[in-house]
């Protein structure tokens, strides 16, 4: 019976046997057979598609007027930082942001900028519209900043207007948080925030941003948020000033430095 069957089917049976088998070594090798032979099909067809030279040609200046356009915009924040600089005090130099991490956009930068280039440990770190933070780490060729809108960071603060002393500390965000050393005070939403004396890393008067809501009922204290004058998340370039007398002498210390109680005003 065996015998008849399969004279009478043997084809049928190769052909199916045939077919799986090739399905099988397809799934094994994940179609890198039909890839190949679907590649030596179309090659004749691929050696008279190549786009036209009008095309290239198009695509080419118009990458080249997109590389263009970046420069031009690298060459004015540049130019904006190095004005920023003449205007500054002796030793100020301009760095530019060589590193972010995505998951710690607002706590610190790399910049790339050293020790080989005078830069130290406390130095106060500013752009267009402010304080932005402070080395709080150095190698011969980069820094580590601390930013502002660090949760761990604290700055001392006042109000222009009413000369109001306080500090302001990261919130992760494009905003801080100042409180207040006082319970009865004078303080509305355009107040203009700026360092105070108190602190021990920035000079006084550094404008930081301005008030946009105010808790007089938090306690023990009135609370007070911030909108941040440099925009720290789009930074491209920085200035770093000169540490002042009072400087942190490693990471450690720079970030019990911002949350110490005993340093709330000390940075």
């Amino acid at each position: 019976m065996l015998y008849h069957w399969w004279n009478q089917y043997w084809s049928k049976a190769l052909l199916v046997a045939a077919f799986v088998s090739l399905a099988w070594f397809l799934r094994q090798t994940n179609g890198a057979l039909l890839q190949e032979v679907f590649y030596g099909i179309t090659q004749p067809l691929r050696l008279n598609t190549a786009p036209p030279a009008e095309q290239l040609s198009d695509a080419r200046t118009l990458e080249l007027q997109e590389r263009l356009l970046e420069l031009q915009a690298q060459n004015q924040q540049l130019q904006t930082t190095l004005g920023e600089v003449n205007e500054a005090e002796a030793g100020s130099i301009p760095a530019p942001i060589i590193g972010r991490a995505a998951n710690q956009w607002w706590q610190h930068v790399i910049i790339g900028r050293g020790k080989g280039d005078g830069i130290k440990v406390g130095s106060p770190v500013q752009a267009a519209g402010g304080v932005v933070g402070y080395v709080i780490q150095v190698t011969t060729h980069t820094s580590k900043v601390l930013l502002i809108s660090d949760p761990r960071s604290s700055v001392g603060a006042m109000l222009t207007r009413t000369r109001t002393q306080g500090y302001v500390r990261g919130t992760a965000t494009d905003q801080l948080e100042m409180r207040f050393f006082e319970k009865d005070l004078t303080v509305t939403p355009g107040d203009v925030v700026v360092t105070s004396s108190s602190s021990t890393l920035f000079a006084p008067g550094q404008p930081i941003g301005i008030i946009q809501s105010v808790d007089q009922q938090a306690s023990p204290v009135p609370v007070a948020r911030v909108k941040l004058n440099a925009p720290i998340s789009k930074l491209e370039w920085v200035t770093v000033y000169p540490a002042k007398a009072v400087k942190i002498e490693n990471q450690a210390e720079a970030v019990e430095d911002a949350t110490a109680p005993s340093a709330l005003v000390g940075s």
